[in-house]
């Protein structure tokens, strides 16, 4: 009787070791699709924070909309561009109750007026889209709203909408402000964050606000003040000394090489009046040229600062509602 013999056939773990490896292609894919998520379930936000105006606005692909409410109202697997227009006012209700805003720690709504629009060409002509065709259309559905009677100093947005979303959703805000750009990335494990827009101590708003209380508010959409020309002058690489002369008439004129800025000066400079001893007029027109530049780089700096510190500024969602 042969014995029985206790060496492994190589042959024989083959088909093993071929199942260990698929298993483990598997699980990284697994893993790494839970990890970055899927085209389809990232979105966009910009907001575009002024003294006294909100907008954001949010851009969707279809598919993630149809999670938010029901599109396809006849059930034939497409979407129509009438069944999207239909479909906005609950789109909008939608958002309006499943992001929460407030707005200078005061509960507020994204707005009561929203603006839809397709991000792809000729799309008032596009026939009924299927469901693959889903994740591939965006809109961006645009809120607008007017702060009233005080600047807006700071707001909060938290994203109550991963219940219909899924999880794996994702939405990555841009907060552009004075051309300052932050990212903040929301999703289901970090949905809310605080903005701090700085507004409230900013020295040419300020300004903007007493000019509005006395009856002298900037013309319709300007939502800063115009800087000081003594300021433009004293800022410009090309700018001329700024001289003033008593009962002279203010000039404007061009300094520096050919395409330079034009400055204005407050007033010309006469030559039969340079041996003469600066003015008391002189001598403050000097200090709030100082004074104006001293603001203009505190107001740099404050924006620089802000940019560093804001993004640790998240807090937790209240609970009552």
């Amino acid at each position: 009787m042969t014995p029985h013999s206790t060496k492994h056939d190589p042959k024989n773990l083959q088909g093993p070791r071929h199942v260990l490896m698929l298993a483990l292609v598997i699980l990284s894919f697994v893993i790494g699709h839970s990890a970055f998520g899927h085209p389809a379930d990232q979105s966009e936000m910009r907001v575009r924070p002024k003294p006294h105006q909100l907008e954001i606005r949010l851009t969707f692909n279809i598919l993630t909309l149809t999670r938010f409410t029901g599109i396809d109202t006849d059930g034939d697997m497409k979407i129509s561009m009438a069944e999207l227009t239909a479909a906005q006012p609950r789109i909008g209700t939608y958002l309006n109750q499943h992001i929460h805003v407030e707005i200078n720690r005061q509960k507020a709504i994204l707005g009561s007026s929203v603006r839809f629009a397709p991000l792809w060409p000729d799309a008032a002509q596009t026939p009924p889209m299927t469901e693959i065709e889903y994740a591939a259309r965006n809109v961006d559905v645009t809120f607008t709203q007017t702060i009233e009677g005080k600047v807006l100093e700071d707001f909060w947005l938290g994203f109550a909408v991963f219940e219909q979303t899924g999880p794996m959703q994702t939405i990555h805000g841009v907060f552009e402000q004075d051309g300052q750009i932050e990212d903040v990335t929301f999703s289901v494990q970090e949905p809310e964050y605080l903005y701090d827009t700085g507004f409230a101590e900013d020295p040419f708003v300020q300004e903007a606000e007493k000019k509005q209380k006395a009856g002298l508010s900037s013309p319709p959409g300007e939502d800063m003040p115009a800087r000081p020309a003594a300021t433009l002058a004293a800022a410009s690489p090309y700018a001329a000394p700024v001289a003033t002369v008593p009962g002279k008439p203010a000039a404007t004129v061009s300094s520096g090489p050919a395409g330079g800025p034009a400055v204005k000066l407050a007033l010309p400079i006469d030559s039969k009046d340079t041996n003469s001893p600066p003015s008391s007029e002189r001598w403050w027109m000097v200090r709030a040229v100082v004074i104006m530049i001293m603001l203009v780089v505190g107001r740099k700096m404050q924006l620089s600062a802000r940019t560093k510190l804001v993004s640790t500024r998240r807090r937790p969602r209240p609970k009552s509602r």
